[in-house]
This record gives structure tokens, C-alpha cells and sequence, in this order.
């Protein structure tokens, strides 16, 4: 039986080295009923248990001794729609904005181009397991896109298109108002024909590129039409910089874009941090927080206190070098707190290899560094 029989409806057992099952431990078998409103574990345990459930009977079987078979795996947070560029090599001497001129630079523009690499993106994150996503709709030369969830929604995926938008600054006012007409667009599309499985969000970019009046009107927006919320946040030793002192490369992006004006000084270079520069933004709406690599002791306490969920990239923190900046990730200590965590595995750019899209490498990942047990 190959993975399409698997995966079509009907009734299927399925033995295995191990069936891996959250909530019951490991069994040996399962028996599924695959139907058009999803798939339904009628028995697990052993091959005699489950084979004697009345529906194995005339079930299809599968033997894989040499598989251990997961639930769909879901990513909190990734870039489909950058799969094209590929994985780069991080140059430390030109730092995050150094990266992100290479995004900017090498991401598709149009809507062939983005579609074509969110498909690629798609196909690398099935073959890596994943049944959820969290991926982020970027927002080429400014303007949030909604191809990439027409193409993820079309796979049959199920999760949330976050579409980004930027809005500081010189460009607040044009940002608010294309992110406000993309919204539109896709809260009439989803009216058509329903908001599916693969529903749509929203994403300001992230504390450098979003002021905090940015962040209110999209938590606003978010609490009157339902809509889930993501961003970055505490990132970077730039981002902690901009944020802390309004100085440094993130701002110097900004004057070159033209976009910085002194009044946005009123906001921001109050030595404070990302998180608790956002504080009182998080209280007002529940975010997906991603990366968090910068988190003192008052900052968990305002994530602990917002109801925000932390998606952590372990892989594309560490290929950024986050762990030299700000020690390691507290994603242990998030947890004790209270504060749910994620995982996400950023964009294939940050990624060592083209071979799948998977947060079962960033486990495996944990697992060699860190000694962490898969119950965590």
C-alpha cells in the first residue's frame, strides 16, 4: 500500500515499529476511518487488539516495521512562500539587515512567482509530515499578498495564512490602508465560499517595521472579525537595539527606505525591551509571538500575563547566532511559566538543506543539544 492508499477514504489498520499517540503513549497498530470530515482512531494498541475491532474486518492493512507514524505535525510559524531562494549561508558581519536585503533582493514578486514557491514550500512540508501551519503571507515591496493562502488552502492543509504587513513611520498611514484592503478582499473571499479549514490572519511585521498605534488597529481589527494574530518579536540583538535606543542598523533600514522620522522617537528608544515595549498591545488580543530569543525575567512576566503563545525556531535560532547574543532560549522556563510554546521552523532560507519543511528536524534538533524528552 503506498502513501495515496493511505491517505484515501475508507477503513484502514495500519502496524508499525510504533504509532506514536499524545495522549495514550506508544501502540503497535492503529485502525483509521478516513472520511470527508477528517480521520477518526477507532482502535490502538496491540496488532491483536486492534484487529480484533469489528471494522478491521474489512479494512485495508499496511505493514510498516521499519516507520514509526506520527499525528500531522503542525508549524507555528514559517515563510512558504521564500522556499524558492533556498537555504544561504548567514554572513554575521552583515547582521539580520544584512539578511533581510537578501530577502528583499531574491523574493518573488509576482503572483506566478509567489505561487510557484508556496506550492514548493507545500510539497516540502507534507513530506516532512506537517498537517498545520502558521505560514506567514509576506508582503513583497510592501504589499500583503493572499496567494499564498489560496495555494496552501487549495492542498488541503489545514491552519492560518498570517498576511504581514508593515506600517511605521512615513509609511503607517499607506500600510494601514493596503493591509486594510487586503483584509477586505479576503473576509469577502472567505463569505464565497467559507472560511475552510486554512483560515486567514494577520501579521504586522514585527516591533521595528509596525508602530504600536500599527499594532492596536490590528488588534481591533482582529477582536471584530475573529481573525488570529501573529508576529516577530525579540528577534534580534538590532531589534533589542531599535526598540532600547532608536538607533542602530534596523534604523538605518528605515532611512534608507525613507520611511524614519524623528517623531516615531516618541514611541520608541525608552530603553525598554520588544516584549515589554508591546506589553500593553498583548494584553489587548492573543498573538502568536515568534522567536522570542531576547526574554529577560520581566519579560516572562508580561507573556505569562498576556495569553500570547511563543513559537520557537530553534534551527533558525541558532543559525542566526541568537544563543550568542542573549544566552540560550528560555523556552523551558516559558513553559513552567505557563506560556504555551510552538515550534516553527522559519523560512528554507535559514535551513541546512532543500530536502523537506519539518518542526520533526527542529525536535530532533532539541534532542541533540538540549537532552529534551518528546514529552515536553
Amino acid at each position: 500500500m503506498d502513501a495515496n492508499e493511505l491517505l484515501s477514504e475508507g477503513v484502514h489498520l495500519i502496524s508499525a515499529a510504533g504509532v506514536a499517540d499524545p495522549r495514550a503513549g506508544i501502540a503497535r497498530a492503529v485502525l483509521l476511518e478516513i472520511g470527508v470530515a477528517g480521520c477518526v482512531v477507532l482502535a490502538r494498541g496491540s496488532e491483536a487488539e486492534v484487529g480484533s475491532h469489528p471494522a478491521a474486518r474489512g479494512a485495508s492493512r499496511a505493514r510498516l516495521d521499519r516507520s514509526v507514524v506520527l499525528p500531522g505535525l503542525v508549524n507555528a510559524h514559517t515563510h512558504l512562500d521564500l522556499t524558492h531562494i533556498g537555504p544561504r549561508r548567514f554572513e554575521p558581519l552583515k547582521g539580520f539587515v544584512g539578511f533581510v536585503d537578501v530577502v528583499r533582493a531574491e523574493r518573488a514578486g509576482t503572483a506566478e512567482g509567489i505561487a510557484a514557491s508556496v506550492a514548493r514550500g507545500v510539497e516540502l512540508a507534507l513530506r516532512g509530515g506537517t498537517a498545520v501551519v502558521g505560514d506567514i503571507a509576506g508582503a513583497p515591496s510592501g504589499m500583503p499578498s493572499l496567494v499564498p493562502h489560496g495555494v496552501v488552502a487549495a492542498s488541503g492543509m489545514r491552519g492560518v495564512s498570517f498576511v504581514e504587513f508593515f506600517a511605521i513611520g512615513r509609511g503607517e498611514r499607506g500600510g494601514l490602508a493596503k493591509a486594510a484592503a487586503a483584509m477586505d478582499a479576503a473576509m469577502h473571499a472567505a463569505g464565497e465560499r467559507g472560511a475552510g479549514r486554512f483560515r486567514v490572519g494577520l501579521q504586522p511585521h514585527a516591533t521595528n517595521t509596525v508602530s504600536v498605534g500599527g499594532y492596536r488597529w490590528a488588534a481591533g481589527l482582529a477582536r471584530e472579525r475573529g481573525l488570529r494574530l501573529s508576529t516577530h518579536l525579540a528577534e534580534t540583538p538590532e531589534e533589542r537595539e531599535f526598540i532600547g535606543s532608536g538607533c542602530g542598523p534596523q534604523r538605518d533600514l528605515l532611512e534608507r527606505l525613507g520611511v524614519w522620522t524623528d517623531e516615531m522617537l516618541e514611541q520608541i528608544g525608552k530603553g525598554k525591551s520588544p516584549v515589554v515595549h508591546l506589553a500593553e498591545v498583548l494584553r489587548e488580543a492573543p498573538f502568536v509571538v515568534a522567536h522570542v530569543n531576547d526574554c529577560g525575567d520581566g519579560d516572562l512576566e508580561v507573556l505569562a500575563a498576556s495569553g500570547a503563545t511563543v513559537a520557537y525556531c530553534p534551527r533558525a535560532s541558532a543559525y542566526f547566532g541568537q544563543e550568542g547574543a542573549f544566552g540560550a532560549h528560555r523556552y523551558r522556563e516559558m513553559l513552567s511559566a505557563g506560556i504555551p510554546v510552538a515550534l516553527g521552523t522559519d523560512s528554507m532560507v535559514n535551513l541546512p538543506t532543500a530536502e523537506r519543511i519539518s518542526v520533526l528536524d527542529e525536535m530532533r534538533f532539541l534532542r541533540r543539544r538540549d537532552g529534551v524528552e518528546a514529552s515536553v
